[in-house]
């Protein structure tokens, strides 16, 4: 039997903004009823970033999530993801990624922690709706503070003290715009890779904005 992991996937949350926008985060398997942390399309091991996250490393753990996620793109050379690679990560790797933050934060941290935040503050998977919309959402979990972008990666709060979905964040160095376009790209591809379930409210019969 599929078993959800908690606390956050314990139930299969609908959540409904202004009546219209519908999400849901998924069930997954946990990592520990997974044989093995090696992804089956990419080959590339994600136990390093288990045992980070398990010794509540979480600096370390965001450094290893970023390197994981170059890995996954063929990126490491370049040292950065584009928009369009974001669109191209392995549907395990990031899933795995995610399950293994949620799993050792309790919840507090991860991807699909993020997302609700994202939507809720008025920001839609692959498209950048509004630049204040995302200034919001970087302010909810922490990524802004004082009206400013705060500075990757050692101003970030690594402890479970932080907002939460404040990570992983693992974007390569400071950016003026918190690197807005490519997490819009990243939360189309959890839509994509089934992380999470959306509904975009324009193609809601009767929607009204």
């Amino acid at each position: 039997m599929l078993k959800v992991t908690k606390p956050f996937n314990q139930l299969l949350c609908t959540l409904l903004f202004t009546g219209v926008c519908a999400f849901s985060v998924l069930g997954q398997e946990t990592p520990n009823n997974q044989p093995s942390l090696v992804s089956p399309e990419t080959g590339i091991d994600y136990t390093p970033l288990q045992e980070d996250l398990r010794q509540q490393q979480w600096l370390r753990a965001n450094e290893t999530t970023r390197t994981l996620m170059l890995q996954s793109t063929n990126r490491q050379e370049q040292g950065w993801i584009s928009q369009d690679e974001v669109k191209n990560i392995a549907c395990w790797d990031l899933k795995t990624i995610d399950d293994l933050w949620r799993q050792y934060s309790g919840g507090r941290f991860g991807f699909t922690v993020q997302f609700p935040i994202f939507v809720e503050t008025g920001n839609r998977p692959g498209r950048l709706v509004d630049i204040e919309a995302y200034d919001n959402f970087g302010t909810r979990i922490g990524w802004r503070k004082d009206g400013q972008w705060v500075q990757f990666k050692f101003n970030l709060e690594y402890d479970l003290e932080a907002p939460t979905g404040h990570l992983p964040n693992p974007r390569p160095e400071y950016q003026i715009t918190g690197g807005r376009l490519n997490y819009t790209a990243l939360t189309q591809r959890m839509v994509d890779c089934g992380l999470v379930a959306y509904s975009d409210p324009r193609r809601i019969p009767n929607y009204q904005p």
